[in-house]
């Protein structure tokens, strides 16, 4: 089980200094022994999040880490042009010695479809012309060499329509909602991702901790979570979104207890 660290980039201070806390808690991230920092990526809602640009965050971020893996969580495909975003994600990628998690979803702001001109109906269908075309072009030394490996670190943000897509495409899958019982939805969508993937499956579950919660209530909640036994990675974010830096650090110590309660030193969960 890899442990990530995932951030909306969203505080009560401005924005310039939001960023500079982000950067702070990849370093953070880094030290803590977390092996991923992701950030999110938002269009016109300082509520949800200050970042449109989530990769020109990473590239500071390469700098100022060494091993963490850094990763998008999610670039909206549906609205992005696919050469832009390769050759965007292949600097950065080669900034951060191969460090960067490509991570991609359809959108689910209405607001931020109609703010790029796009039909917010089509963006399933949008974000798999998309993908596709993205995984193209970086499959195509000729045209952005510098994506050496970067196609299979691609991720789908999706808990029903991105599934089986992911799958075909041996992309990892990014599941953000948690199961009720074995025979929750979620749980068969996990187990037919992992019984189709073209590629090694690889399953980050994001997972939400609200500020001043204890070691052992987290810990509670994933142990009663049979998603949870289908992933690779658990990617936690701190709740408010509007945390501060202290709150988000102090979440990030919790999750190191949480999960060395349930794991120990990292080790995998078994599939249900």
């Amino acid at each position: 089980m890899h442990l990530g660290y995932l951030t909306h980039v969203a505080g009560p201070a401005p924005a310039t200094a939001v960023y500079r806390d982000a950067l702070d808690l990849a370093v953070a991230a880094e030290q803590r022994g977390f092996a991923s920092f992701w950030v999110a990526q938002h269009h016109g809602s300082p509520a949800q999040g200050l970042l449109p640009s989530p990769l020109v965050l990473l590239a500071a971020a390469a700098g100022r880490t060494a091993t963490i893996r850094l990763g998008t969580a999610v670039v909206a495909a549906s609205l992005e042009d696919p050469r832009r975003v390769a050759e965007d994600a292949a600097v950065v990628d080669a900034l951060a010695t191969g460090r960067l998690e490509l991570g991609i979803g359809a959108g689910s702001d209405p607001a931020a479809s109609a703010a790029f001109g796009r039909d917010h109906a089509l963006r399933h269908a949008d974000c798999r012309d998309a993908v596709d075309r993205l995984r193209e072009i970086l499959g195509d030394p000729g045209l952005v060499p510098a994506a050496a490996g970067l196609r299979r670190r691609m991720w789908w943000a999706s808990n029903s329509a991105g599934i089986d897509a992911a799958a075909a495409r041996g992309m990892g899958l990014i599941s953000g909602r948690p199961a009720e019982s074995p025979d929750d939805p979620v749980v068969a969508g996990l187990a037919r991702y992992w019984t189709h993937a073209t590629a090694e499956p690889r399953v980050a579950a994001s997972r939400i901790v609200r500020a001043g919660e204890t070691a052992a209530q987290v810990a509670d909640r994933w142990r009663a979570d049979p998603a949870l036994g289908w992933a690779t990675e658990l990617l936690v974010q701190t709740q408010p979104t509007r945390s501060d830096l202290l709150t988000q650090l102090a979440t990030m110590d919790v999750v190191r207890a949480a999960t060395t309660q349930l794991w120990g030193a990292a080790r995998p969960l078994a599939r249900a």
